[in-house]
């Protein structure tokens, strides 16, 4: 049995795959800690990460959040990570992300909101810890090539393990 697909189905795989393989192409910079490079080279200039409290269910903009990053508060944090001046990723964690269910909920032609589960395994000061919920984002299509403009993390944790900390970015 074969099973042939018509131009429209064949290119919304192609995108599927493109999608995918960007997602797991931040993955690994961020196990690496290249997060210069992941922030020049995969975000928009107005970029937006959030987490959401774990006790909050949907988005409302007067929830209050774990994290909420605009562009400049993100380089300041990667560059906090990368000097040391966070205490508890010196010496470094070691991360490793599973991306898996991606999902690309619409096409808007000048972007794509997609979402995909995630497992974040973090490995540091004799513990590990591991962090589970949902990626949706907002990629930005620029000529051609993908870019992050809204990033949110969604835990499926009711409450954050004892000791456990969002030092790193999920």
């Amino acid at each position: 049995m074969t099973i042939e697909l018509t131009v429209d189905e064949a290119a919304r795989v192609r995108l599927w795959h493109r999608v995918s393989q960007f997602l797991f192409r931040e993955a690994r910079l961020l196990d690496e800690w290249r997060l210069h490079e992941w922030y020049d080279e995969m975000l928009t200039a107005d970029v937006r990460y959030t987490v959401p409290a774990t006790d909050v269910r949907g988005e409302s903009p007067d929830a209050l959040g774990l994290i909420d990053d605009d562009a400049a508060r993100l380089r300041q944090r990667i560059v906090q990570l990368l000097n040391g001046e966070v205490w508890c990723e010196n010496p470094r964690s070691r991360t490793n992300r599973m991306i898996s269910n991606v999902e690309i909920l619409t096409d808007r032609g000048s972007h794509l909101d997609v979402a995909a589960n995630v497992v974040v395994y973090r490995f540091g000061h004799g513990r590990s810890d591991t962090y589970v919920g949902k990626y949706r984002f907002q990629l930005a299509v620029e000529g051609g090539a993908f870019r992050i403009r809204r990033r949110v993390v969604v835990l499926d944790h009711e409450t954050l393990y004892e000791h456990a900390k969002l030092s790193i970015i999920l």
